[in-house]
């Protein structure tokens, strides 16, 4: 049985974005972005909210920052992520540009920010400016040698067919500098960006990615065997109109990656589905050898739809907390939680 509750709803709020982080306690974390509309106008706040009893209950919120319109721009937070790394600190980034109402996203000058915690989400520092450009940053990823990855994309191209470059960069100093960017997909067959990397038990890396062309086509796939500092591929994905995938991998061995479900050019972001498969089919190139299960996890059934950029953790007792975004029926984004085991699979 999948069960979904509500965390937030305010009816004034556009709230949207989230993510969550498990950390050593067993405390949730959660952070997400409040603003005006879906683009965000005329503010952008991030905030965060915890849990200490598995997401039954949720603190009030606490705002990381605060960014409202003065004149003609607009300071914009746009798509917060938060992780733990191993010893002890919390990460929560996003990535930061001016907007300017009624005119395109400024989207090439973003770059990424952090505030940290080391009080386990009691508390977070002032923003810092890591440098890293792009946008939809990925959680930060830790690996075993201490190694740290952030995956960001950019825009290269704005007329079709649209060119993104998907691209990483690579820390080995515990995130106090960063090197890149190394590109993970770059080309015109996919419109390849929001990526999600995740380490599997053998060492390798599948970085998954949206397909940005609302035509239904495959979200790719780029497997790197050496930490992240080369990509082979693309490779095609049996997770058809995959948008802003989130990858990992469960207590079972198995690889599942929840993601936005979006066919065609129809009705806007409609459905969250989450697909689970082994380690040996994610690590195929071959689409045949990718024999996984697809779940529908959410459904908004507002005529405004706009849904499903949701992040996930798998908890001790062997349930997964999603977090989500959904419209469905309220009159504005709210903040959804849900709970569901492997059995539904």
């Amino acid at each position: 049985m999948i069960e979904k509750f509500t965390i937030s709803r305010d009816d004034s709020i556009y709230e949207c974005f989230p993510d969550v982080c498990l950390t050593d306690t067993g405390r949730l974390i959660i952070t997400y972005r409040e603003s005006d509309s879906h683009t965000g106008d005329q503010f952008t706040h991030l905030v965060f909210r915890t849990s200490d009893d598995q997401g039954v209950t949720w603190s009030e919120k606490t705002y990381v920052v605060r960014s409202e319109i003065q004149g003609a721009r607009l300071l914009k937070w746009n798509c917060p992520r938060i992780s733990r790394l191993s010893d002890g600190r919390i990460l929560l980034i996003c990535d930061g540009f001016y907007r300017e109402p009624g005119v395109a996203d400024s989207q090439s000058e973003s770059t990424v920010w952090v505030w940290t915690s080391t009080d386990n989400g009691a508390s977070f520092s002032d923003p810092v400016d890591i440098g890293v450009p792009g946008i939809v940053p990925d959680q930060v990823v830790e690996l075993p040698s201490g190694r740290l990855l952030l995956a960001t994309h950019r825009r290269l191209r704005e007329m079709a067919p649209l060119i993104y470059r998907q691209m990483v960069h690579l820390s080995d100093d515990g995130g106090e500098s960063w090197r890149g960017p190394i590109t993970v997909c770059c080309t015109h067959l996919y419109d390849a960006c929001e990526a999600s990397i995740a380490r599997m038990p053998t060492g390798e890396l599948i970085c998954y990615m949206r397909d940005n062309s609302r035509t239904g086509h495959p979200g790719p796939k780029c497997i790197s065997l050496n930490d992240g500092d080369d990509w082979l591929g693309p490779f095609d994905t049996p997770m058809n109109g995959c948008h802003r995938p989130v990858a990992g991998v469960t207590t079972s061995g198995h690889v599942m990656v929840l993601y936005r479900h979006q066919p065609g050019r129809g009705p806007f972001a409609k459905n969250l589905f989450a697909y689970r498969e082994t380690v040996e089919a994610a690590l195929s190139p071959m689409r045949d050898d990718q024999t996984g299960v697809v779940l529908p996890l959410d459904h908004d059934s507002s005529e405004r739809s706009d849904s499903s950029y949701c992040g996930w953790v798998e908890l001790e007792d062997g349930r997964f907390f999603v977090v989500n975004y959904i419209n469905d029926d309220a009159p504005m984004a709210q903040i959804r939680g849900l709970f569901f085991t492997e059995d539904e699979f």
